[in-house]
């Protein structure tokens, strides 16, 4: 028996060891593919002057407004759903993907902003869609470093143009940057190709989904909008730098809580099946150390010192961040969907409210790290609370079983070569490494 206790426990241990490595590496592909997105503005900023970035960045953050919301349903149910409804709604993923590909294709002569954000929006959900394997099997550093991977080719791409082209434009630079989303919609049509596709779920489900991640999207990037017309450009701007690298930082926790996925998916979302709590806290407390260094260090430079301030008060969301990260990937698993949205739409009023009264008094960008610190304190209550329940809500099984959504009877493993052309077809051919 103690030969058998020492052998589980040291099982675990190489087991948690694992799960903290993928989660490591993905924030390192993460932080390399930001890194490279920084260069990629200096040079646009160089190439195209500040009112061409403008409008690229316009154009991107439309493509993020109009796609994510309606990328999320298919992302959440992804990571809990049966696998024959994966395979299926990841076929009805690509092909809303490649509907809004083509609208912008049809849209490049008329207008910049709809066509760039319909293209680059559509194909991210093409490629959410291409990942979405790793991203279900709990391997972030997998789904990291494909994004990484797309991100420097499509850089790479621009920026040679840029570089060489006598006369560069901004269309130019935008088609480019767009093109290898064309060779990841042409390896997820292979990828998919004879599955017939479902939506991603019941149309109430599809809406508490949707809702979900425009508040989220409200909590994130309002606090920002607040604060510059509160206040002016430049304090938004200290803000939107400590608030960025926070949010980049506690990535970490994210991808920490995605590698549980399969463990957690197997234990119907049971919060015994995740990561455990003292993991968590090393996460968490080497996270916030991060940005308490950094904005310690910066005290001591020439940069404003609201910048330093806002960074050090950081620290504290970070830490918290980091938990409701692995809080809501319990949520997901437990299909407790109208909890994080009511959450999600709760929080964010009280957010905004502070940093509008804490503005208002003088504290500039500090204002909107102390919003943050106390929002994400309140979240974690309430995640944290609703995640000890149990894992169904109630209004999930009718819905479920009106969808068809019936967890089925895994079929047993075919072998040999059967078995290899099956993985060959879910993972298609690029990156599958």
């Amino acid at each position: 028996m103690v030969a058998v206790s020492r052998f589980a426990a040291a099982r675990t241990l190489a087991q948690s060891h694992s799960h903290l490595t993928k989660a490591l590496v993905a924030a390192m592909w993460t932080y390399g593919g930001r890194g490279i997105g920084l260069l990629w503005t200096l040079i646009l900023i160089a190439k195209l002057g500040i009112g061409g970035y403008g409008q690229y960045a316009m154009a991107f953050a439309l493509a993020a407004i109009a796609a994510a919301p309606v990328d999320n349903p298919f992302s959440v149910r992804a990571i809990r759903e049966s696998e024959s409804r994966f395979l299926s709604e990841r076929s009805g993923r690509v092909l809303v993907g490649l509907t809004a590909m083509a609208a912008g294709v049809a849209l490049i002569p008329v207008n910049y902003l709809a066509w760039f954000a319909l293209l680059v929006g559509g194909g991210e959900i093409v490629f959410n869609a291409y990942k979405s394997r790793a991203f279900r099997d709990g391997d972030p550093h997998r789904v990291m470093r494909m994004d990484t991977i797309r991100q420097t080719t499509s850089i790479a791409l621009g920026t040679g143009y840029l570089m060489l082209a006598p006369q560069p434009s901004l269309v130019g630079a935008s088609l480019l940057y767009a093109a290898p989303y064309l060779v990841i919609a042409c390896a997820s049509i292979r990828m998919v190709w004879g599955v017939a596709p479902k939506a991603p779920g019941t149309p109430r489900i599809i809406a508490v989904l949707f809702t979900e991640h425009l508040a989220n999207a409200v909590y994130i990037q309002g606090d920002i909008l607040l604060l510059g017309f509160l206040t002016n450009s430049d304090v938004a701007g200290y803000y939107s730098v400590a608030s960025t690298f926070a949010w980049a930082v506690a990535q970490v926790g994210q991808s920490f809580g995605v590698t549980y996925h399969e463990k957690l998916r197997a234990a119907g979302g049971h919060a015994s099946a995740g990561p455990p709590k003292k993991h968590v806290l090393v996460v968490a407390t080497g996270a916030s150390l991060v940005l308490l260094t950094v904005g310690v260090v910066l005290l001591f430079t020439p940069v404003a010192t609201q910048l330093a301030v806002s960074m050090i008060v950081m620290s504290a969301f970070v830490f918290l961040r980091v938990f409701n990260f692995v809080y809501t990937t319990l949520l997901y698993l437990q299909r407790r969907d109208a909890v994080r949205t009511i959450s999600a739409g709760a929080v964010a009023p009280v957010k905004l409210g502070l940093v509008a009264v804490l503005a208002m008094a003088g504290l500039g960008a500090v204002s909107g790290a102390i919003a943050s610190v106390v929002a994400d304190a309140l979240l974690l209550v309430v995640l944290s609370r609703a995640s000890r329940s149990g894992p169904l809500e109630l209004g999930d099984t009718p819905e479920m079983l009106e969808s068809g959504d019936i967890p089925e009877t895994p079929a047993p493993e075919r072998g040999g070569r059967h078995r290899r052309e099956e993985l060959e077809n879910e993972r298609g051919v690029l990156w599958s490494g």
